[in-house]
């Protein structure tokens, strides 16, 4: 069916290429100017419209690649917040063994007056 739509219309087609060969068309210069003006008109579009498509891809590279370094930014935060959250964990446990009761000051101090009070009193029970 296909096959013979091509056929039809090229048959067509070659009926009116041949009954406009003996035809001469005159054409104004003034339309000539002025398609040509429309030539060139459309020619700078596309210029623009060239420069344009250029400039919209360096912004797609660029968005790109700020994208790529704002994605390395947050895993390296959040590396960084799984590194002091170790190290915050390692303070506790320092805390944990520094801290006990037995390590404070005042436990120190009361050692330190009974130990001396204490050695004090036996010293003077050895001399008497």
């Amino acid at each position: 069916m296909k096959k013979l739509l091509f056929l039809l219309a090229t048959i067509i087609s070659l009926n009116c290429v041949a009954q406009t060969k003996d035809k001469t068309v005159h054409i104004k210069q003034s339309e000539l100017n002025e398609f040509f003006l429309a030539i060139d008109t459309l020619t700078q579009q596309d210029s623009l419209k060239t420069i344009l498509i250029t400039d919209l891809e360096l912004q797609l590279n660029d968005y790109k690649t700020l994208s790529l370094q704002n994605d390395t930014i947050i895993l390296l935060k959040n590396q960084e917040i799984t590194e002091l959250n170790n190290q915050i964990n390692l303070y506790h446990d320092r805390l944990k063994i520094t801290d006990r009761w037995y390590n404070k000051r005042w436990f120190g101090v009361v050692v330190g007056v009974v130990g001396t009070s204490t050695a004090i009193y036996l010293a003077g029970q050895i001399s008497n």
